[in-house]
C-alpha cells in the first residue's frame, strides 16, 4: 500500500510539473524567475496619452525598439483597435467611447504590458 501511494504521489508531481513547465505557470521550477525579470524588465514600453481621456482620443507611443503588437479590448472581451508599433512608432486612436477599456503589448507571442484605460 505504501508503495503504491508514493509511486501515485510521484506522477501526480510528474504531471504536475510537465503541464505546469508546458503552460509557464507561476508553478513552473525551471523558469519562473527567469521569466519574471524578462517581464519586469519589458514592462512600460509604451507611453498612452491622455489617460483617462475626455475626447475619446488618446495617442500610444512605443518607447523600445522592438516591433509590438498593441490591442484594446471593450470589458466584455471584445477586440476594438489593433495596431503593430514599430521602432518608437507613435498612433492616435479615435471615437472610443465612453467606457472604460483593458490594453494589451505583445512582444514575439509574449504579454509584456496590460492595463486599463478611462474615456470620460
Amino acid at each position: 500500500m505504501k508503495a503504491k501511494l508514493s509511486l501515485t504521489v510521484f506522477l501526480t508531481m510528474c504531471c504536475f510539473l510537465a503541464r505546469s513547465q508546458a503552460t509557464n505557470d507561476a508553478f513552473s521550477f525551471s523558469s519562473t524567475t527567469e521569466s519574471k525579470k524578462v517581464w519586469a524588465s519589458k514592462n512600460n514600453v509604451i507611453n498612452i496619452y491622455p489617460n483617462p481621456s475626455t475626447t475619446g482620443e488618446v495617442s500610444i507611443n512605443s518607447k523600445t525598439d522592438q516591433l509590438l503588437h498593441f490591442y484594446i479590448f471593450d470589458l466584455e472581451g471584445t477586440l476594438i483597435y489593433q495596431v503593430v508599433l514599430k521602432t518608437k512608432d507613435k498612433k492616435a486612436v479615435t471615437n472610443l467611447n465612453k467606457g472604460t477599456y483593458m490594453y494589451n503589448v505583445f512582444v514575439n507571442d509574449e504579454s509584456i504590458e496590460e492595463g486599463k484605460l478611462i474615456i470620460r
